[in-house]
C-alpha cells in the first residue's frame, strides 16, 4: 500500500464550522491569540478544508461533527483539539516575536483573507438542529459542553 501524501500544510490548520457564529468567534481569536499562525478554514465553504479532509480522513467519515486542529502530528478534534490549538498559539506567539524581532518592526502579522473577514463577521445565519439561534447563550454552553465530551484524533502515517 502507498504511503499517504504528505499534508500541503506550512502552518496549522484550524476547521471550524463556518456556519456558526460562536464557532467564527472561536477561530478568530484562535488565529490573533496566534499572532495569524494559525490558519483557519471553514467545514462548508473553503475549498482548502474541504481538499485537506480528503486527504486526512476516511472517505466514511463526517468530520463535520466538530473542529479539527490539523498540524504535521495529526488531525485532532474537539477536547484534544483544544490541548494543540493551545501549544500553537504559544508556537505562534514565540514565532511571531522572533518575526518581529528580525524585522525591527510590531506589525500585525494577520492578513485580512476571505477567511478571517468572515470569522469577524458574528452574525449567526445558521440555524441550529434545535431550531434557536445559535448565538443564543443556551447553545453556546451546549456547544461546549459537548466539546470538551467529545474527542477524537487521526495521526499522519509518514513512511520511513
Amino acid at each position: 500500500m502507498p504511503a499517504p501524501a504528505p499534508l500541503p500544510l506550512s502552518r496549522p490548520l484550524l476547521i471550524y464550522d463556518d456556519k456558526c457564529s460562536a464557532c467564527r468567534r472561536f477561530a478568530f481569536w484562535a488565529r490573533v491569540l496566534s499572532g495569524g499562525w494559525i490558519q483557519l478554514a471553514g467545514h462548508y465553504y473553503s475549498p482548502e478544508a474541504m481538499n485537506v479532509k480528503k486527504l486526512v480522513f476516511p472517505d466514511d467519515y463526517d468530520s463535520t461533527q466538530m473542529f479539527w486542529l490539523i498540524n504535521k502530528q495529526g488531525a485532532f478534534g474537539a477536547r484534544s483539539g483544544l490541548i494543540q490549538v493551545l501549544k500553537e498559539i504559544v508556537r505562534g506567539i514565540i514565532k511571531t516575536k522572533v518575526v518581529n524581532a528580525v524585522s525591527n518592526g510590531y506589525q500585525e502579522h494577520i492578513s485580512a483573507d476571505g477567511d478571517a473577514s468572515s470569522v469577524r463577521n458574528n452574525l449567526c445565519d445558521h440555524i441550529c438542529s434545535t431550531g434557536s439561534s445559535c448565538i443564543s447563550s443556551r447553545d453556546t454552553w451546549k456547544r461546549l459542553f459537548n466539546m470538551l465530551r467529545n474527542s477524537k484524533t487521526f495521526y499522519h502515517h509518514h513512511a520511513n
